[in-house]
């Protein structure tokens, strides 16, 4: 089903330039609207948009990302009857898709979207065969944060209909956090259950859901709480209207909400006490098995273990030479190891750890991102029109969210995209690193990326929106890194450090992935 890795592929900056080219090509090669109305090529657009519609209507929270305003009072159906229905509906498009639409019939055009649905379908169904071997609930998300940051950061209220919407959606989260736990149930059944350290951590995380009013006399409100209230107040309406907005709320929140969460964090609790410190998926059932469809659904390669720990090893003993350049370079005497000291301890690296400090960091990366807005039109003819945001972090989530990410806009501009920084702890934050987080996390990583792709004419939407690719998207946003210095940043050496820093992180992360996973 997937095809093996070609020998002499070209190399990494080669396959993304093919990528940009590709999807200028998309962008701008004559559509076949100017075609009879049987075409197959016309008949291909229409298959895709039934599809993407299709999806639409399986997933509410993924239309409400996308800013699309459609069931907007439900959430998904994340049972296992519906992942089923799912999977079998989509192996039926698959197979219709290559029985009526010959890649000999069609366009140039045409064909790339093809091979794109059907690569995008082979691997959402090796992700289905190990949907009960991936855990559904982890240290970085979950349904548990994912959902109320949904809620929070994509749910508009410009309407009374609009709170009663997101009324009805909290009145859904028992529903939704209980099929989390008979999936959690069904892992336990085949012996899959994540190691020790996840528990607390998960734990914490939903707790912080449901702590503060109307849960308990805290000086704050819980989060969801917080952001219904700002949202109904900006409307305009009656303040006896917005106060039984509220009201409803407050009951579903003290109703659904808390059970889904109180349920889920009981359930967490008597399973932790049983995990064990054993962290490498190597203990699940068919463990090795399981964790070669895992590195062939992320890395769209088939590499084995072996052959990515070595190439993590390469890979980091070349950004280590280049680190000891930039230390030859600042005058730095000692060996490597000392210099690395240095950067992690010496307080000119790091801001303060307080408010002026977060503050600071904040307006250092959206400096930087403004200054490399100015320049994009140098070397890039196709910008996103989307806005982008740097924030830092929501207290509730800071103890489980990742360094820095992003949250995608919507594709009409009205939502602009995040550059999401997590300041819990200023020393695991230093200023050398935040160049090279506002390259990857924001422009030229993954916001221009990610919009560009949703603003594209004449292209089907599900290749706009789907951002699943963590291959390319990372890699995008790595490459991004490498292309601030190659137009002329990073004249920091320091800042240069942070780049190298980066990029030795990825390459860190192969070896000790395959180290836990495939060598125990």
């Amino acid at each position: 089903m997937f095809s093996p890795t070609r020998k002499n592929a070209p190399s990494r900056r080669k396959v993304i330039q093919f990528s940009l080219g590709a999807v200028a090509t998309l962008a701008t090669c004559p559509s076949a609207s100017g075609k009879a109305a049987g075409d197959p090529d016309e008949k291909l657009a229409t298959f895709f948009e039934d599809s993407f519609l299709r999806n639409l209507r399986q997933s509410p929270l993924t239309a409400l990302r996308l800013g699309i305003k459609q069931d907007m009072g439900k959430l998904d159906d994340i049972s296992e009857r519906a992942r089923i229905d799912r999977h079998l509906e989509a192996e039926g498009e698959l197979k219709k898709l290559l029985r009526d639409f010959p890649i000999s019939h069609l366009l140039e055009k045409s064909r790339i979207e093809v091979q794109q649905f059907k690569f995008r379908a082979e691997q959402r169904a090796l992700r289905f065969t190990w949907r009960d071997h991936f855990y559904p609930l982890d240290t970085n998300g979950g349904a548990h944060v994912n959902l109320p940051i949904t809620m929070i950061n994509d749910h508009k209220i410009e309407t009374p209909a609009d709170a009663e919407n997101y009324i009805s959606r909290l009145n859904g989260f028992a529903t939704y956090l209980n099929d989390v736990r008979i999936h959690l149930d069904r892992q336990e059944s085949y012996g899959v259950r994540p190691p020790k350290f996840f528990f607390p951590i998960i734990i914490e995380a939903a707790a912080n859901q449901i702590t503060g009013q109307p849960f308990d006399n805290g000086p704050q409100d819980c989060p969801l709480f917080a952001d219904f209230k700002v949202k109904v107040a900006a409307l305009k309406l009656g303040e006896a209207d917005k106060a039984g907005l509220i009201a409803k709320a407050r009951s579903a929140l003290l109703g659904p909400v808390r059970k889904g969460y109180a349920d889920l964090i009981d359930w967490l609790s008597v399973a932790g006490q049983s995990a064990t410190d054993d962290d490498g998926v190597w203990k699940l059932p068919n463990g090795a098995a399981f964790y070669a469809g895992a590195l062939q659904y992320s890395t769209t390669l088939r590499l084995s273990a072996e052959e990515i720990h070595a190439i993590g090893l390469s890979e980091v003993a070349r950004i280590h030479k280049e680190m000891a350049a930039i230390m030859a370079r600042v005058g730095f005497k000692g060996s490597l190891q000392d210099f690395f000291k240095f950067m992690r301890e010496d307080d000119q690296f790091y801001f303060t750890e307080d408010s002026a400090g977060r503050s600071a960091y904040l307006k250092m990366a959206g400096d930087i991102i403004d200054t490399m807005r100015g320049r994009l039109a140098d070397t890039f003819g196709l910008l996103p029109k989307a806005a982008l945001e740097v924030r830092a972090v929501e207290a509730f989530r800071e103890g489980s969210a990742a360094s820095a990410f992003y949250n995608r806009g919507s594709a009409d501009g009205k939502r602009a995209g995040i550059f999401y920084a997590n300041l819990s702890n200023m020393r695991g934050r230093p200023k050398y690193m935040v160049e090279s987080l506002a390259y990857h996390e924001g422009i030229p990583g993954h916001h221009m990326q990610i919009s560009i792709a949703q603003e594209l004419p004449d292209v089907p939407r599900f290749q706009r929106f789907d951002n699943n690719n963590s291959a390319y998207t990372e890699g995008w946003g790595l490459y991004a890194e490498q292309l601030g210095k190659e137009m002329g940043f990073f004249q920091d050496p320091y800042a240069d450090f942070g780049r190298l820093t980066a990029e030795v992180w990825r390459a860190i992360r192969l070896v000790v992935d395959t180290g836990i996973h495939a060598k125990k």
